[in-house]
């Protein structure tokens, strides 16, 4: 049975991996445009999916404010695709099992080992090597700042879905969760005077790919699991989000993979993995 379920984290993870290189193939298209209708479709799908229970239930505040949670996760991450290269975002986009840990840590007074405080050094030490390689460029820089600040997000999502999923079904959680996600992502638009109507058609035709294969199958798979496995080890799985992105984004957009992402990289992982195998 847990091979089964470290078999399905495999195709989240695959499936999440493709969002980063559908936003690189569109410059000109707002992120926030992106986000909006990659959530909105979503949860119209999973709300097909699950119709017949939907007169049955109501949403509660956490499953409200996880959603908007998640909507910032989205905007903070496309941002940072734009901002900076796929490796460096997904990198830094994919720390949320360090925030989940620390809380952990701080908050549910967990002990935890020498070795979870030494993979917290690491993975923090790795991410400062890349936003101190990129700091000589301003874009590159509020790049990684975006993909922190997401992670952290995510980080809050997974907590609260941990609780959630504890007495409600999947579907029950994530129509719910991807429409709330939709409205704090329209909600930002206004904020940032950006029309989420502005696309062409074949752009919507990749709306309904982020929506159904990253979100629909990947983040799906995510909240399906983490009511049997714990938050580090699900907000872990991403992690390999870096690597898969890296190399589609070298054959597809020529981006090179750098020695500062080599290396800043490799000390995150390894400080991830010290996290994930002593910290569950």
């Amino acid at each position: 049975m847990l091979n089964n379920k470290f078999f399905l984290l495999g195709i989240a993870l695959l499936a999440v991996s493709s969002s980063a290189w559908v936003i690189k193939m569109f410059p000109g298209t707002s992120v926030i445009t992106f986000a909006f209708w990659r959530m909105f479709l979503a949860s119209i799908f999973v709300f097909l999916l699950s119709y017949k229970t939907i007169p049955l239930f109501v949403p509660n505040k956490k499953m409200e404010l996880a959603g908007w949670f998640l909507g910032v996760h989205f905007v903070l991450f496309f941002k940072a695709v734009e901002l900076t290269s796929v490796a460096e975002a997904t990198l830094l986009g994919t720390t949320a099992p360090i925030f989940t840990c620390l809380y952990a840590l701080l908050y549910k007074k967990k002990r935890v080992s020498g070795f979870v405080l030494l993979g917290l050094f690491l993975a923090f030490l790795g991410a400062g090597a890349l936003i101190n390689q990129s700091s000589q460029s301003e874009s590159s820089l509020l790049g990684n700042i975006c993909a922190i600040f997401c992670s952290l997000a995510m980080a809050f999502v997974l907590i609260v879905g941990k609780e959630v999923r504890k007495n409600f079904s999947l579907f029950d959680y994530t129509r719910w969760l991807f429409f709330y996600a939709s409205f704090a992502i329209l909600f930002i638009s206004f904020i940032a005077e950006v029309s989420v109507f502005s696309f062409s058609w074949e752009e919507f035709r990749w709306f309904v790919f982020l929506a159904l294969v990253p979100t629909v199958v990947g983040h799906n798979i995510f909240y399906y699991l983490i009511k049997s496995l714990s938050t580090t080890t699900v907000a872990a799985v991403p992690l390999g989000e870096p690597v898969v992105s890296s190399v589609g984004a070298f054959f597809l957009f020529q981006e090179p993979i750098t020695s500062a992402v080599v290396l800043g990289g490799s000390i995150t992982l390894l400080g991830v993995f010290l996290v994930i195998r002593f910290g569950n």
